[in-house]
């Protein structure tokens, strides 16, 4: 009876421990290497047949067999991870981007850690430390405010890095971003040949190469029709959002001459001021008409007319991937790509 009992113990140990290329070895009677070429995609190379390929395959796969990544990494150099920061996980902006950058990393092979910063700078400092600690093979990210001497320590870690959504112009890096300036001067005027006169700027108040270009493309714009008003540019501070969009609307509202439109120059600062608007008894576009930097799914079920410019974030994410994956193939250059936006209608 002991050596009944003993015999279950062994055998539920066995079931328990970690099953290992030398165990499917010894289970099909070939040898280690044999199992090592085939399951790391190598067969050819060791001239093995497709039908022992199989077996191979089959019997990982009942025996359930997992690779050690830890001793593959060791022995490769490569842990087959990126990195990823974004700035607010909580916008779906850069919700939508995270998942087309780890599609097309799947492409590739590889698996994606993603991380958050919510926009501050010392949990920018964390996250670098945190992936920088995993070893990941790159780093795609979201710049901070002032975060330049943060990212600067992956480049000195000569780690592979692409910059996106903004960029910082005195770091020596790739970056994948939008012509903001651009778009937003083209919208701000297309609100004024509607015969929009009072245009109201809305925008986070952070030193980034993104907002400052949107917000400038409308102020220039707005200038050179000798229609800038500056208290109509509205500075939001991240933490604060909520008061200080409340205040911006309340005030817009009350503003002595009409205000005829209002420029968002991001999503989130967008949906919370039309939360805002309507509490106001502002209707869109009767009272004032917007615009979002990005766009809204819901506004176009909830049927309110807006006007959004639409971003590549699918062309944005999957370029980023393929600029990270050549620098990990050990290619120098630094790439600049800026796309075109459009602007588009919900009615």
């Amino acid at each position: 009876m002991q050596d009944k009992l003993t015999g279950l113990a062994v055998l539920e140990m066995k079931k328990k421990r970690k099953v290992s290329m030398q165990d499917i070895a010894d289970q099909l009677g070939v040898s280690k290497g044999t199992i090592s070429l085939v399951l790391s995609g190598k067969a050819e190379s060791g001239r093995i047949s497709e039908e022992m390929c199989r077996k191979v395959r089959a019997t990982a796969e009942e025996m359930n067999y997992q690779p050690n990544e830890i001793a593959r990494s060791l022995s490769t150099g490569k842990t087959m991870t990126i990195g990823v920061i974004v700035s607010d996980i909580s916008n779906e902006f850069f919700g939508s981007m995270t998942f087309h950058i780890q599609e097309q990393a799947k492409k590739y092979g590889y698996t994606v850690v993603t991380t958050n910063t919510n926009e501050n700078l010392d949990e920018f400092n964390k996250m670098v430390t945190i992936l920088l600690n995993k070893q990941v093979d790159g780093i795609i990210f979201v710049p901070v405010d002032n975060g330049q001497h943060i990212a600067a320590r992956i480049t000195k870690r000569h780690i592979p890095l692409v910059q996106i959504d903004r960029f910082y112009s005195d770091l020596e890096a790739s970056y994948i971003v939008v012509d903001n300036y651009k778009i937003s001067a083209k919208t701000t005027e297309h609100l004024i040949l509607k015969g929009l006169k009072r245009i109201a700027v809305i925008c986070y108040d952070f030193d980034v190469s993104a907002l400052i270009e949107r917000r400038q493309g409308c102020i220039d714009t707005l200038s050179k029709y000798n229609l800038l008003d500056p208290g109509l540019i509205k500075n939001i501070r991240y933490q604060y959002q909520e008061e200080d969009l409340k205040q911006a609307i309340h005030d817009l509202k009350n503003n002595s001459d009409k205000i005829d439109a209002i420029f968002f120059c991001s999503r989130k600062v967008f949906i919370t001021g039309v939360k805002y608007m309507y509490k106001n008894a502002i209707s869109i576009p009767e009272d004032m008409e917007v615009v979002c930097f990005d766009k809204i799914d819901s506004f176009a079920i909830a049927n309110i007319p807006i006007i959004y410019i639409e971003q590549p974030i699918r062309k944005m994410g999957e370029k980023a991937v393929d600029i990270l994956m050549e620098q990990m193939n050990g290619s120098n250059d630094r790439k600049q790509f800026v796309f075109d936006t459009e602007l588009k209608y919900i009615n």
